[in-house]
């Protein structure tokens, strides 16, 4: 297991993503692919959408020390849910953590396991229950396998630890169903498992059934996820073994003698995204952000749809065109082949990593509207436009039909005076230098969401920094010059 502070297949992955970007076939997010013959669920992949909530566990995991993990998918994660009361009553006092994360896939767990999740941990028990998404498309041996990889990469991380491997819990509301036989022998399979040593295995599915085979809606509503009572017969059912190797009692007396509670783990955390460089100015430094990557995918997937003529780009300043300015944006540019791909949150080095990797592939747009720099604040106004610079630069590289609007960074903050409004209009100064008369235009439309006496309007920008349906027809206003010019038929249409 690496240690935390070389966490960095992410890192790994974007630099193969950045050769394979110029060649073809293109690939949006460079998955790596299991080698011919072996199981795809006990080969280690990661799952986009759970990498924020991997790096939120991993944080939570050395905020004190573990001595009881549990681990899975959704069946496992929604401890947090429907069995949150008994977890406090059962767990609380056992410096326990859950690990499991909702759609995950053995081969998801695995790539976990294998990436930062137990470095630094000792826990004396783990529960595992996984491989009930993995169950209705793919075969019994192959998932067993996976399992099989789960529970090697646990004994390799924390050799000291017992685990408590669960036999998948039924599902389907029909004895007879497919899956139900699949599970069957799935759970034959990891029960050799059991070593009478490190691994116990406990297959507790039964107690979840009717006398006919059928699951009780009380006990599983959805026939998948148990209830409040679900997890009671799942806490019962293990109870005496949480007793053996995590007795309240001897949890108790080890946190007197160590006093107030302190991590164990003192090992800095990060999320392994790339780092710049010594004297890299961190607005021009391509990177990823991990909570919006699933996006960047749908992005990326609406894009392949076809060409779009008109790119939005930004923060979320402009991703909200998708919502306070949806009708704005439906009456003036639904007849145009458009795309707003502005992301809430973005920086100008989350916008100039995201160009460079897929954001518009295949594109070739008549005219980027692109403003972005608010949420660099406090940044040095002259590194957050060198940041804006590159992000045109490869509009430029990579569109050599677009026109690009570049827009001044919006006002915020109610007052007048303020120093965020003075930082706005040194980057606006450094951006209208930008506007070379052929390629790329700049336009600083702030001064139309102000009153007379320099004042935000709650009605034109509710937070004092996102638009509100009339903020953005300001918006659509100020810039349609530009898009009639580029769009003559929408102009004749109105």
């Amino acid at each position: 297991m690496p240690s935390l502070n070389r966490f960095y297949l992410i890192p790994a992955f974007l630099l193969a993503f950045t050769v394979a970007a110029v060649a073809e076939p293109i690939v949006l997010w460079p998955m790596p692919q299991p080698p011919a013959g072996t199981p795809v669920d006990a080969f280690p992949l990661p799952h986009v959408g759970s990498l924020y909530r991997l790096q939120q566990n991993i944080f939570e995991a050395r905020r004190h020390p573990v001595d009881l993990i549990f681990d899975g998918d959704s069946v496992t994660d929604f401890w947090r849910n429907g069995g949150n009361t008994l977890w406090q009553q059962r767990y609380g006092a056992l410096n326990a953590v859950n690990f499991a994360i909702s759609w995950d896939l053995v081969q998801n767990c695995i790539w976990r396991l294998e990436h930062g999740q137990l470095d630094g941990l000792h826990p004396k028990l783990a529960v595992l229950l996984f491989g009930s998404d993995n169950t209705p498309a793919n075969s019994a041996s192959d998932v067993a396998a996976g399992i099989t990889a789960a529970v090697a990469d646990y004994r390799k991380s924390c050799p000291d630890t017992h685990i408590l491997l669960l036999g998948i819990l039924p599902r389907s509301a029909r004895p007879a169903d497919l899956i139900r036989a699949r599970i069957t022998q799935v759970n034959q399979l990891i029960s050799k498992l059991d070593d009478g040593a490190h691994v116990t295995f406990m297959d507790i599915g039964p107690k979840f059934l009717q006398p006919d085979g059928t699951i009780s809606k009380e006990l599983m509503a959805d026939f998948v996820h148990p209830t409040a009572k679900g997890y009671q017969i799942w806490a019962d059912a293990i109870q005496p073994v949480i007793d053996q190797y995590c007795p309240k009692s001897a949890v108790s007396a080890a946190r007197t003698a160590a006093g107030p509670a302190v991590s164990t783990n003192t090992e800095a955390v990060t999320w392994p995204l790339p780092t710049p460089p010594p004297g890299t100015v961190v607005t021009t430094f391509p990177v990823p952000r991990v909570d919006p990557l699933e996006r960047f995918l749908q992005n990326c997937a609406k894009l392949k749809d076809g060409p779009n003529d008109l790119v939005f780009d930004g923060d979320s300043i402009t991703d909200n065109w998708q919502r306070s300015g949806h009708d704005v944006w439906a009456q003036r540019y639904g007849a145009i082949k458009a795309i707003d791909i502005g992301i809430g949150g973005d920086q100008t080095q989350h916008v100039l990593w995201r160009v460079q990797h897929g954001d518009l592939e295949g594109q070739n747009p008549k005219l980027i509207v692109l403003m972005i720099g608010t949420n660099n604040g406090g940044r040095n106004p002259a590194d957050i436009c060198a940041g804006i610079k590159l992000i045109l630069n490869e509009y430029e590289s990579r569109c050599s039909n677009a026109h690009i609007l570049l827009l001044g960074v919006f006002p915020r903050d109610h007052v007048a005076k303020s120093p965020s409004r003075d930082w706005i209009k040194k980057i606006n100064r450094i951006l209208a230098t930008y506007d070379d008369g052929k390629r790329v235009t700049f336009m600083d439309i702030g001064a139309k969401f102000l009153d007379p006496d320099g004042t935000l309007s709650a009605e034109i920008m509710p937070d004092f920094l996102h638009p509100s349906a009339k903020g953005y027809v300001i918006w659509a206003d100020a810039i349609q010059p530009v898009i009639d010019q580029y769009f003559p038929k929408t102009a004749a249409a109105r």
